[in-house]
């Protein structure tokens, strides 16, 4: 089982995983970045535009995970949305997939000093991009299942072998993860 990400010698962060989970991740990225590269539009036919990370092409998400990830900037005024995204989505997306591909890269790093263990050692910089995809992951995550503020019953409830049961699992494993980060993070 896991260990909770903690401080480590010359400022890097820890943590131990199980490589069945280790796997868990790197395929949750894997989906992220699938979900992230597919929502990514057409190519830019305006070289202007791409160089100045204007995306012309870019368009309200109908997959509701990609709308959690990119919002509406402006709820009441459709045209400000519009150009917000614009302007913003393209590095936006980009922040994300380099995100979580330093995830993958550290997974890869890993040591396995053990066959039930996987220990990672990240600086600052790769800890940052593991907060970022963690939060990408449950924001990801909570929408497909349906998670509102204050429904904790509604999973209590749920038979041990409802397939909804073990995704919100992992969604709070993932949720252990993040916690354990920021309070590594926050560690001076």
């Amino acid at each position: 089982m896991s260990k909770p990400f903690r401080r480590a010698r010359g400022g890097r962060y820890a943590a131990t995983l199980h490589p069945a989970e280790a796997d868990l991740l790197r395929s949750l990225v894997a989906q992220l970045v699938d979900l992230l590269d597919a929502g990514s539009g057409g190519a830019e036919t305006d070289p202007l535009a791409a160089a100045v990370g204007i995306d012309a092409s870019a368009e309200r998400p109908q997959d509701p995970v990609l709308l959690r990830l990119f919002p509406d900037a402006y709820a009441e005024d459709a045209g400000a949305a519009e150009d917000f995204r614009r302007f913003t989505e393209r590095s936006l997306r980009e922040g994300k997939l380099g995100s979580a591909h330093a995830v993958l890269a550290s997974l890869d790093a890993g040591v396995a000093p053990r066959p039930d263990r996987l220990e990672l050692a990240l600086d600052a910089p790769a800890a940052r991009a593991w907060l970022r995809t963690l939060t990408d992951l449950r924001l990801a995550l909570g929408t497909r299942l349906g998670v509102e503020q204050d429904d904790e019953a509604r999973w209590a409830g749920l038979a041990p072998d409802d397939p909804q049961a073990y995704v919100h699992d992992v969604y709070e494993w993932l949720g252990w993860l993040q916690e354990t980060l920021v309070r590594a993070l926050s560690k001076r």
